[in-house]
């Protein structure tokens, strides 16, 4: 039983050492991930500098002084 768990955990451990990505792949994905988020984050100053620029919204007030009708 002992040699049985011992097995399967060197099975274990040995699949997920192999199927990590290579250095070369770990470094041009963090690159890649960068860019996405320095992406998104423009797009977001972006939009909120948009919003920034706009006048307020003028808003009509409402009439609550009509008598209603039967």
């Amino acid at each position: 039983m002992k040699k049985l768990i011992l097995f399967f955990s060197l099975i274990v451990i040995v699949s997920f050492s192999a199927c990590g990505p290579a250095a070369e792949s770990r470094d041009s994905m963090m690159a890649r991930s960068k860019q996405v988020q320095d992406s998104i984050a423009n797009s977001i100053k972006t939009a909120i500098a948009e919003v920034e620029g706009l006048p307020a919204p003028v808003v009509a007030p409402k009439d609550t002084t009509k008598a209603k009708t039967q």
